[in-house]
């Protein structure tokens, strides 16, 4: 099979083997896709598996399920693998619906100190000595929080739903 992939100005021909199994993988999956060639099919893949790798590294994480109150984490190990290393001051808590890190030794979400500081119009350093955290710790926050907005924003909006179902108002008056 010859793949071909194409950048702005030249043009690249791929050549390699392929088992009869991972030929067979390629079909497969160009139906599942409806791709109109096996290049279509490997190009879709490539881009499929970049977006997911780029979301792994940002913090994200895959779920799937019919909703989210029965949604399972996926794991991929193929790009587990490329993660950064762990965050020195942030760690996962189990939640129901919370995905967002925690301040470790801390029942206190990393936004909740990102937030309040730019509600304030705090620096890193004033947010660190009104939060009486370490500054490395503050830093590695407003890293985590500033590449981490959707999933900060979707939680906040999954936060005053919930809160919403149970009949209290929280619109600003």
């Amino acid at each position: 099979m010859k793949i071909i992939a194409m950048s702005v100005n030249e043009t690249k021909r791929a050549n390699f083997d392929l088992t009869s199994e991972q030929d067979a993988a390629i079909s497969d999956l160009r139906r599942v896709l409806a791709a109109s060639s096996a290049k279509d099919t490997v190009i879709r893949a490539v881009q499929l598996a970049s977006l997911l790798a780029s979301e792994m590294r940002r913090g994200n994480r895959v779920f799937v399920g019919r909703s989210i109150e029965y949604a399972t984490r996926l794991v991929l190990p193929e790009l587990e693998a490329i993660l950064p290393p762990q965050w020195q001051w942030l760690v996962e808590r189990p939640h129901p619906w919370k995905r967002q890190l925690w301040i470790k030794g801390r029942k206190l979400l990393a936004s909740a100190v990102w937030l309040d500081a730019l509600t304030n119009g705090l620096s890193v350093a004033e947010a660190a000595a009104n939060w009486d955290l370490p500054l490395a710790a503050t830093e590695e926050v407003f890293t985590y929080c500033e590449a981490n907005q959707s999933l900060i924003q979707a939680e906040a909006d999954e936060e005053r739903q919930r809160v919403f179902l149970q009949g209290i108002d929280v619109t600003a008056k």
